[in-house]
């Protein structure tokens, strides 16, 4: 087991260089794209002093292994091992060579020494982990002990959307789909249009961010999103992207935009990432069932093997997929602080449970 680990604090070209010759060969969801991290890691980490990246790149004879994209947190003079992610990333994992399948024995081997070479941290927080990395079994779960985040909903898109609708979907709701169509029909001119001018783009993404904060509002909630997270967005649709492509599509009433999302598509993969809808009389008609209709007739179109519904346990999620992954949390103490914060931490997420059920 011949494995050399080099770590780096920061980005630079040669962690570049190795990310994205890995790209080309391997495992992974957008969120650890070398494109989609620098974005990230420009508007959400760089000058934070709460964070510390410690980023790890793993050789195998010279060949690269995988890029595990970690940082250490500081809260309260506890230090802890995490993903680096937040908000705008839904799954966190590991970049995999195709070629690097491990058994339990190697992992465990290379685990050791991967955390004997970072930073000394009193507690490993590992959270959001997929099961299957485009549909391999993910080594931080598979020989780590985990507990369960939540589910993720997919659907694995089928050559038609006559044969998706009809095998997959139930037919009271395809029936009240349908009935939906008719009824904003009714209220005049539908269009779906996919924006493709930057003007537009931005116009839409500012409108998305407008519409999710009001409803936020509405709940009672301060607005999630602010102009840095705009910003972000925004810096997709300005750079040159490699491997990932953005579009964002919008449901226009009479020139009214009603529902609005903004997506991804990645290694062959829709990532369902930032929908939103008016607020008003258009909400009963439910606007937004509508325009992921159109995405996924839009997606087999294109020939697009998964419709990823990402992070989220929503209820219409559910009756539009025919397929289930899970997130898994692995959390582990190294330090007698470390322990204790891991217990605060337990009690924490059971009751969170507890209240859901209620």
């Amino acid at each position: 087991m011949n494995y050399e680990i080099k770590i780096f604090s920061k980005l630079e070209p040669e962690l570049k260089k190795y990310w994205k010759n890995l790209e080309s060969n391997s495992f992974g969801f957008c969120f650890q794209d070398y494109d989609w991290f620098e974005n990230w890691f420009n508007h959400y980490r760089k000058n934070n002093k709460n964070f510390f990246s410690c980023i790890v790149v793993v050789f195998q004879n010279s060949e690269i292994c995988c890029v595990l994209p970690f940082e250490i947190r500081n809260i309260w003079k506890v230090k802890i091992l995490q993903w680096m992610g937040n908000k705008q990333i839904d799954y966190n994992s590991p970049v995999l060579n195709k070629k690097f399948l491990t058994n339990e024995k190697e992992f465990s081997y290379l685990w050791k020494n991967i955390i004997n070479a970072l930073p000394k941290f009193d507690l490993i927080y590992l959270q959001k982990q997929p099961e299957n990395i485009d549909g391999v079994k993910n080594p931080f779960v598979t020989y780590l002990n985990n507990n369960k985040h939540s589910n993720v909903f997919l659907a694995i898109l089928p050559k038609t959307w006559d044969e998706y609708s009809k095998t997959y979907l139930k037919k009271k709701f395809v029936s009240d789909n349908l009935r939906t169509k008719k009824l904003i029909k009714q209220l005049g001119s539908i269009k779906f249009k996919i924006a493709n001018e930057e003007e537009q783009k931005y116009k839409y993404l500012e409108e998305i961010i407008f519409q999710k904060n009001k409803k936020l509002s509405l709940q009672g909630l301060k607005n999630v999103f602010d102009e840095n997270d705009l910003s972000f967005y925004k810096e997709f649709e300005i750079k040159k992207l490699t491997n990932i492509k953005t579009q964002i599509a919008a449901l226009i009433l009479n020139e009214d935009i009603i529902a609005l999302s903004w997506g991804i598509i990645y290694k062959n993969r829709y990532y369902y990432l930032l929908p939103s809808m008016k607020i008003g009389i258009y909400e009963r008609y439910s606007p937004g069932k509508l325009l992921i209709s159109l995405l996924i007739k839009w997606s087999i179109s294109k020939k697009i093997r998964i419709f990823d519904f990402a992070l989220g346990q929503e209820e219409y999620k559910k009756k539009w997929s025919n397929n289930v992954d899970v997130l898994y949390n692995h959390l582990k103490s190294y330090s007698l602080i470390g322990f204790i914060f891991s217990l605060i931490l337990n009690i924490n997420l059971k009751m969170r449970k507890i209240f859901r059920k209620q």
